[in-house]
This record gives structure tokens, C-alpha cells and sequence, in this order.
């Protein structure tokens, strides 16, 4: 049986617990990059040469998801580059 001394402490503890946790963790931010960066990291794109790694990365996600069962065949897969942020829409190359 539990004693009110338990209880108390268990209370407090559970207290402080959700006090800690609480807090929101404020160490990283994301913010919009302004246009002038924007139009740096463009340059250092070089089109579709410097895409294909991409490319090729989000056909293989893309394909497996498939075998998996976790989409059909049909579905396709829109990709974001980092640099330019053009975006490119990836197909399966599965065939039923």
C-alpha cells in the first residue's frame, strides 16, 4: 500500500517531469534564404548534369516503395532540388 508520503513525492516528481519537458528546445531555427542566396546557390547548379544523383536516388526510393507494397505503380514522386530548388517529378521504371 501506498503511503501519502509516496503519493506526494510521486506527484512532485511527476510534476517536475512535465515542467521539464515542457520547455520548447529554441536551438534551431529555419528561416527563408534571401534572394541574393537564393540566386548564389542557383548558379552552383548545373542543370540536369548535377540533377541525375537526385534523380536517380528518388527512383530507387520511389521503386522500392513499390516492391514494398507502399504505393502502386502509377504513383510518382515529386523531388526538390537543393541548390536551385527546381522541382522534377520521378516515375517508376516498374512495369506490370
Amino acid at each position: 500500500m501506498l503511503s501519502r508520503r509516496d503519493i506526494l513525492l510521486g506527484a512532485a516528481a511527476g510534476t517536475s517531469v512535465v515542467a521539464i519537458g515542457g520547455v520548447r528546445a529554441m536551438a534551431l531555427s529555419s528561416e527563408p534564404m534571401a534572394p541574393e542566396d537564393l540566386k548564389a546557390f542557383a548558379l552552383g547548379c548545373g542543370g540536369v548534369a548535377s540533377h541525375q544523383q537526385l534523380i536517380a536516388d528518388a527512383k530507387w526510393l520511389l521503386n522500392d516503395e513499390i516492391k514494398r507494397g507502399v504505393k502502386t505503380a502509377v504513383d510518382t514522386e515529386v523531388v526538390v532540388c537543393p541548390l536551385c530548388h527546381c522541382s522534377m517529378q520521378v516515375t517508376s521504371d516498374i512495369s506490370f
